[in-house]
């Protein structure tokens, strides 16, 4: 750019007016020299023209200069502005408590008074915590350390350059929490009194220092199972009026209804047991065989005990059910007709008795009672924290006995399958590991996985994809376990357990959430239903159809499947810990169809058709062809499918 002209005319104006038009200036942002003054000849010849210099002025630089604030040592740092310099602001989150000149500011200050009057609060610093205690077992033979560390954290503000305009963030310091010590374990041991079946041989301090676990430090001898006591609870069994079965219409609401008892029925009988042998608990002492786990025969309202004991008698008319271990005769809310769009949804704290029908769209609820209906329940809902019994049909519907407790079993199941693989992989180890010195440990893991625990990895992915579909209801902890036993054992690339130790620790912290999960499994409720199709069925007790077909649906059930007069086709019936029982399995065309006992049982069935899969545990089997009187166990530790008296697994 040009910043000087020199220029002439006749006189100084015009030379000066010249030169601005080319600098394309005006008069005060330039220097104006005169070189030459004009001057006039004689005659007017020989004058001379004015000659001017014209300069440019230089730009005066500006001193209007923005504030900042940084953050230096966990401190703010500010720097005020110069001139007409803007003054420096601060943006922050909810994390950040901030007050200026006495008043409380949200997300945005701009610092017109510097820092004088600023206070800004940091969230709450939190201590770091150790917990444990031991827990022991009902009978007392077995005794457990469970810990939890907790890190502490403080807060300050992370470190920032300075700016005009500055972002405030937390930087986050944690607090290694304390762990237990070996010699500490030792004194907790000493001081809970334990004195029999005491290991602390594998408790490493690398495992101590998880954030939880649970470890098996002491095992006593159980006694000899004795024979228990059995109570029969006459009105849970099914009974048929006389009915005259030639005649030419048969009410079946009459042959298969729920009725009430009269007073003087005998609702339920006890059988005493008898003894067995003694043996040792944790704490050194023996576990007598007296008394014998003697569970009392308890009535409540409407029912009386015999003078023996060993009878329990209605004293009125009602409706007999078993709550929590007592025998009462009660009064229910009762529907005569069908629960249809007439009477809405029904919602009770007690039992719930419907007549009819339960129709589209309608849900029944009953907070702590049964729910009975003598007719069909066709795009319903029913759901209870008791026992479902449905007379005839249950179409396109749900039906809940038992709530969330179905997902805590599932899950204990799950992760009790798991654990037990793991285990008997730590004892492969410890087995072979002096004849493998010369294998790296993630070799030799793999191999075993490959070789004989080839299920676990299929287990762990079950787990981790049922957790998906439930995690709304579950703990973040169980989170956590689900991605590190992902991460641990899946997939085909290095495994990130690396060592022994870290192995034992992974089933520690599978166990302890085991043990937590398992408080919550409480809940034994059953469901009976006629027939079912396209449906679904939880409940945390035993599952029965009474009728001839179950298409198309799924059941999960924590206590045993009972469909003895009935075809299961199409669907999936998954037991947590109990027996499975149906008339036939499958169909003549293929179709898919699944039954799986998750911890024990066994499965039986008059026919089973191609493409039924079986399981037991960790053990399956898939029907290439069909079978009869099919019979499926765990014997000396394997799968045993029999048709009739012919093994047909390998």
């Amino acid at each position: 750019m040009v910043r000087e002209h020199l220029e002439e005319a006749k006189t100084i104006e015009t030379a000066i007016e010249n030169a601005l038009k080319k600098l394309n200036a005006t008069r005060k942002e330039v220097e104006v020299e005169v070189v030459q003054e004009p001057s006039r000849g004689v005659l007017g010849l020989l004058g001379r023209p004015a000659v001017v210099r014209v300069r440019l002025k230089k730009p005066v630089e500006s001193r209007d200069i923005p504030g900042t604030i940084s953050v230096i040592d966990g401190k703010l740092q500010y720097t005020a502005p110069q001139g007409e310099g803007p003054q420096p602001s601060l943006l922050f989150s909810r994390d950040f408590k901030v007050r200026y000149q006495g008043k409380e500011i949200n997300h945005r200050l701009i610092l017109t008074a510097g820092l004088a009057t600023l206070e800004i609060e940091l969230p709450e610093n939190s201590a770091p915590k150790l917990e444990y205690e031991i827990k022991i077992s009902k009978n007392n033979l077995k005794a457990e350390l469970f810990w939890k560390r907790t890190p502490g954290v403080k807060y300050k503000l992370a470190e920032k350059s300075p700016a005009n305009q500055l972002s405030l963030t937390l930087e986050k310091e944690f607090v290694e929490p304390p762990a237990l010590t070996k010699e500490e374990v030792r004194e907790i041991v000493a001081v809970e009194g334990l004195a029999y079946g005491i290991d602390l041989s594998k408790i490493t301090p690398k495992q101590l220092r998880q954030p939880s676990g649970l470890i098996t430090i002491a095992e006593g001898i159980a006694p000899t199972p004795h024979k228990q006591p059995v109570i029969t609870y006459r009105f849970q069994e099914d009974t048929v009026p006389d009915v005259d079965f030639d005649a030419l219409r048969i009410d079946h609401y009459e042959v298969h209804g729920i009725r009430s008892v009269k007073p003087g029925t005998v609702l339920a009988v006890k059988t005493p047991g008898v003894p067995g042998t003694p043996g040792i608990d944790v704490f050194g002492k023996e576990i007598s065989i007296e008394p014998m786990i003697d569970p009392p025969l308890q009535v409540g309202e409407g029912a009386y005990l015999t003078q023996d004991g060993l009878r329990a008698v209605a004293e009125r008319d009602g409706l007999p059910m078993l709550q929590g271990g007592v025998v009462k005769v009660l009064d229910a809310f009762e529907l005569a007709g069908d629960a249809d769009v007439s009477t809405g949804n029904i919602t009770m704290d007690g039992a719930i008795i419907i007549r009819g029908n339960v129709l589209e769209s309608v849900k029944v609820e009953s907070k702590k009672g049964n729910i009975i209906v003598n007719g069909l329940v066709s795009g319903a809902i029913l759901r209870t924290a008791g026992s479902i019994n449905v007379v005839r049909n249950v179409l396109r519907s749900q039906l809940y006995a038992g709530g969330q407790t179905v997902i805590k079993i599932r899950q204990v199941a799950m992760l009790h399958n798991i654990g037990n693989q793991l285990e008997q992989l730590l004892k492969a180890h410890d087995a072979i590991v002096k004849q493998a010195e010369n294998i790296p440990f993630e070799n030799l893991i793999k191999h075993l996985l490959e070789l004989k625990f080839f299920d676990l990895p299929k287990d762990i992915k079950a787990f981790a994809d049922y957790f998906k579909e439930v995690e709304a209801s579950s703990s973040l902890e169980l989170a956590l376990l689900a991605e590190k036993l992902t991460n641990s054992l899946l997939g085909t690339g290095p495994l990130e357990v690396k060592d022994i130790s870290s192995l034992r620790e992974l089933h520690s912290l599978l166990r302890s959430q085991e043990v937590i999960l398992e408080k919550e499994t409480d809940t034994d409720s059953n469901a009976t239903v006629g027939y079912l199709q396209n449906s679904s069925i939880e409940a945390s007790g035993v599952v029965e159809i009474t009728g001839t077909g179950c298409y198309y649906s799924k059941i999960v059930a924590g206590r045993g499947f009972q469909m003895p007069n009935g075809v299961f086709r199409g669907g999936e019936i998954t037991v947590n810990q109990g027996d499975i029982k149906a008339k036939e399995f499958g169909g003549p065309t293929g179709v898919a169809t699944e039954a799986h006992i998750v911890k024990e049982g066994k499965i039986t069935a008059n026919r089973v058709y191609p493409n039924v899969r079986i399981s037991i545990g960790n053990q399956h089997f898939r029907f290439g062809e069909e079978g009869s009187q099919v019979k499926a166990f765990i014997q000396e530790g394997n799968l045993s499918v029999f048709s009739g008296s012919l093994k047909i697994n390998e």
